[in-house]
Formats: structure tokens, C-alpha cells, sequence
């Protein structure tokens, strides 16, 4: 008799260059379009972890070569007549960026390059994979591998609830089919969809994120298992009026109300690890914790119709008991501007860099933390900062070999002056005139006026204000140079 999933043992040599990989794979962020190489990799290793992890499975495959023990699994679109990557969508984009290493992202593409300087590319033309018949069957593999096996890199709570999520809604709700390609017993579905249903109400109050926040709510990295925690906790129930009854949850205190309640409550889950205020697994551990955290957001009201102007602008105000200093120095939290040449951190605790290069990132990480009391190290630090990303970027966009022809030396002996005189014409117009700039001795904020951080004894070049514009001045040449995201 034949098994319908026969298809698992049967192997077919398909070319890796030709597999598309699935935009709709779980562990990409379902807010974001996906059309090439580079925006899968970026999602892929938008984490130090998930980057350290993705390099790892590509030295694995050089050094080891590709091994079939786990399927690949591909299904054919009926529509393109294309092969999409169903299960290893990780793998095939790894094997795909060692064959083709320039289309790696500038936050990895060093190390690709070296690794892809290490295999023979054409022994990995091909790899054996295994055709679905359908979709459907595909569907059925990607959900039983991820819920059960130990063998992979697991999809994280948040990507697994999606998952089912998403096959809920394709199948209407219909349990038998979906509990058909899931193993999980209907209680485990319940409470996952239960929780997901919770978690979308945050698209209802969208006005009320900044768009900082609703990215990072919106993110397949929100901590689920932090919310999933504390919105079926029975203090949590209790208090703000939620009931759970099979598949669905009921509200029974006034929602308007209780969305005030829920968009403070998940902006504090989203807040930095080490800020007090954060509602994570330590802070919502004990009786006395929750009744603490839940006293400090705003009450939950059980009368249908709340007052529009319970609260109005005149309360705010001197008339009320506040001064005026008062109002603006704590009502009103004015944020940090980040191009203010008197801010107190030379780097914006929102920017964060993306480089395999692990120097690069620690003097960047030690330029967001280091304070102005350390003028000289942080003078100098700009220099080095600035000549590191500079042969970084050379490196990553394979310019050694022409760098050393024009110059006739090697690349270590190559200075940077002269470095950034053949990157003028390798970059756009806006950072080839800061490059200009920076050439230019006469300008105030000169390579000169960096070199002579370390030659010289200025004491007016190290004022806060002084390094603030400087580095404002070279902001955009370095968002070219390396991979910089802002939170």
C-alpha cells in the first residue's frame, strides 16, 4: 500500500540557485516585503544571535559540506511553475549566499566572502530535496518539523502561535483539519488562539504607539510568552474583565477602558531588559508583584459608558497646582534630539550597528555608552571608528584588488586619506562631498582635525559640542559605510 507521504523518502536533485525561497515563512516578519537575497538575510540575522547562529550553519556546510539528513522540502506553484522552499528556507539562502557571496548584506558579506573562498561552489550546484505533491502537504510537514522536532533550530513562541494562527484562519476555524496537521491537543489550541486573538488588539490602538513601539509589538520577536503570561493570569482576568470560553475571549468591562489599560500594559513589555518599569517573567513573579504592576496601570472601568472628557486641558495647567517649571519639566518628558550638539551620548541610544565584524560593533556599542567626561577617548575613538568601517566597507565591496593597483602597495600600507580619496568616486554624490570635506585641511571637521587627536594637543577640538558636530557631519558617510538601523 502506498503512503501518502511517500514524497518524504523520495530525493531529487534540484538546482539551489533556481529555489525561491517563501516570503510567508514564519520566521520573517510578516510586516516586511521580501524581493531579494539581501532582505531575507537582513531579517534572518537581525539579532547577534540569530547572525552568530546563520554564519555557524554556513562554516558548518563548508567545512563539513551540505548534508541531506534533514529534508528540504519544495512545493511548485501552480501559477509560475517555480519551486518555493516549504522546509529549510535557512539552509537554501545560506547555500545560496556562499555561491553567490556578493549578494550577502554589507553585516555579513566579509564573512561570506572568506567562507565562499573556502568550498568548491559547484559542489553545491545541486542538493537532494524533497517535492511536495501540494502545498497542503508541504503545509503538514512545516507544521509537524516545528512542533516536534529537536533536530533544527526551532521557530520561537511567537512564529509557532503565527503559524497556527494563520492555519485557523485559512481553514475557518475547522479543528479537525487543522488538528490534522498540528500535534497539538485542542485545550494547547484553544489557549494559543485565544492569545493571539488578544495580542491583534494591539492594531486597534496603532495611534497610540510611536512607531518604535508598533514595530516592535508588531515584530515576530514581541515577547509572546511575557504577554501570553500575564493576559491569562487570574489576577489580570479578574481585574480588567476578561473571559475565556473555547476559541475566543469575552470582555466584560468597558473595552474603551481596557484598551487604555492593554497599550500601557504592552509598551511596558517592549521596554529595554534592564528598565524597571519593564512587565517581563521577573518582575510578574509573585501575588505581590502583579497586584503592584497592575495598581500602576490605569484602572480598568465595568461601566458602559465612560466620559469623553474625563479628562480635559485645563488639568495640566497653574490653576491647577502646577507651576510653570513644573509643567514642562515633568509633565512634558521632552526626548533627547539626536543631532543636538549638546546631547550627552555622541551616539543615540536608538541606533544600533549590523556587522560580522566584531570590533566594529564594540567601538560603536562603547560610543553609545561612553559619557563626555572622556573627551579624549572618545576623540580618538571617531578616528578609529571611521578608519575601521572604511576598510571594512572596502572589503565587503571587494575593492582590495583595485585599491592596491592604483596605489601600488598593499592594502595595510594604503592610508586613509588615500583610502578615502578612491572611495569618492565609489560612492554617491552626498557622501563624496563629505569625503571632500574631510580632505579638505581647512575644513573644521577634517581628517586633519581627527589624525590630530592622536599628534596633537588642541584642546578646543574636544569640546561636547565640538565631537557631537563632527559626528553629525559623518553620520551619513557612515550609514553608507556599514549597516546602521534605528530602533
Amino acid at each position: 500500500m502506498t503512503n501518502k507521504y511517500d514524497w518524504l523518502l523520495k530525493k531529487t536533485p534540484r538546482s539551489v540557485d533556481a529555489m525561491k525561497l517563501w516570503d510567508q515563512n514564519p520566521r520573517l516578519n510578516p510586516n516586511e516585503d521580501y524581493h531579494s537575497l539581501v532582505d531575507f538575510a537582513d531579517e534572518i540575522t537581525i539579532t547577534d544571535s540569530d547572525r552568530k547562529d546563520f554564519i555557524a550553519l554556513a562554516k558548518s556546510i563548508v567545512d563539513k559540506g551540505f548534508i541531506p539528513a534533514d529534508p528540504v522540502v519544495l512545493w511548485q506553484d501552480d501559477n509560475t511553475k517555480k519551486y518555493y522552499v516549504a522546509e529549510g528556507n535557512r539552509r537554501i539562502l545560506a547555500l545560496k549566499l556562499l555561491r553567490n557571496p556578493l549578494n550577502a548584506p554589507k553585516s555579513i558579506r566579509a564573512t561570506f566572502l572568506k567562507l565562499a573562498s573556502e568550498i568548491d561552489r559547484n559542489s553545491i550546484d545541486k542538493i537532494p530535496v524533497s517535492i511536495s505533491p501540494t502545498f497542503d502537504d508541504a503545509e503538514w510537514y512545516i507544521s509537524q518539523r516545528n512542533s516536534i522536532s529537536s533536530l533544527q533550530r526551532r521557530w520561537s513562541s511567537e512564529q509557532q502561535k503565527r503559524w497556527l494562527y494563520d492555519l485557523y484562519e485559512k481553514y475557518n476555524g475547522d479543528i479537525d483539519v487543522i488538528r490534522s496537521k498540528i500535534d497539538m491537543t485542542e485545550p494547547e489550541l484553544q489557549k494559543n488562539i485565544r492569545v493571539l486573538k488578544l495580542k491583534n488588539l494591539i492594531n486597534e490602538v496603532k495611534e497610540d504607539f510611536t512607531d518604535e513601539e508598533f514595530a516592535k509589538l508588531s515584530s515576530i520577536r514581541f515577547p509572546i510568552t511575557n504577554f501570553e503570561r500575564f493576559f491569562t493570569s487570574a489576577s489580570v482576568r479578574e481585574k480588567w474583565g476578561i473571559e475565556f470560553k473555547d476559541y475566543d475571549y469575552l470582555l466584560k468591562s468597558n473595552k474603551k477602558s481596557f484598551l487604555g489599560a492593554f497599550t500601557q500594559a504592552v509598551k511596558r513589555m517592549v521596554l529595554p531588559d534592564k528598565d524597571p518599569a519593564r512587565i517581563d517573567s521577573r518582575s510578574w513573579g509573585t501575588t505581590d508583584d502583579e497586584a503592584a504592576i497592575l495598581d500602576s496601570l490605569p484602572e480598568v472601568s465595568f461601566v458602559e459608558d465612560v466620559i469623553e472628557e474625563a479628562f480635559d486641558e485645563s488639568i495640566d495647567t497653574p490653576e491647577n497646582g502646577l507651576d510653570d517649571d513644573t509643567v514642562s519639566e515633568e509633565v512634558f518628558d521632552q526626548p533627547v534630539v539626536k543631532d543636538d550638539p549638546f546631547r550627552p551620548k555622541l551616539i543615540h541610544s536608538s541606533y544600533c550597528i549590523l556587522s560580522d565584524n566584531a570590533r566594529l560593533r564594540d567601538v560603536f556599542n562603547e560610543l553609545k555608552r561612553i559619557p563626555f567626561t572622556y573627551p579624549n577617548a572618545i576623540a580618538a575613538s571617531i578616528r578609529i571608528f571611521l578608519d575601521m568601517a572604511v576598510l571594512n566597507f572596502i572589503k565587503t565591496e571587494t575593492l582590495e584588488t583595485e585599491l592596491c593597483k592604483v596605489y601600488k602597495c598593499s592594502l595595510q600600507e594604503v592610508t586613509l586619506s588615500h583610502r578615502l580619496e578612491f572611495l569618492k568616486k565609489k560612492v554617491p554624490t552626498k557622501q563624496e562631498k563629505i569625503i571632500s570635506k574631510l580632505l579638505n585641511p581647512s575644513n573644521q571637521f577634517s581628517l586633519d582635525v581627527l589624525n590630530g587627536y592622536q599628534h596633537n594637543t588642541d584642546n578646543h577640538y574636544i569640546t561636547k559640542e565640538f565631537l557631537n558636530r563632527f559626528w553629525n557631519s559623518l553620520f551619513p558617510l557612515v550609514e553608507k559605510l556599514v549597516v546602521i538601523n534605528e530602533a
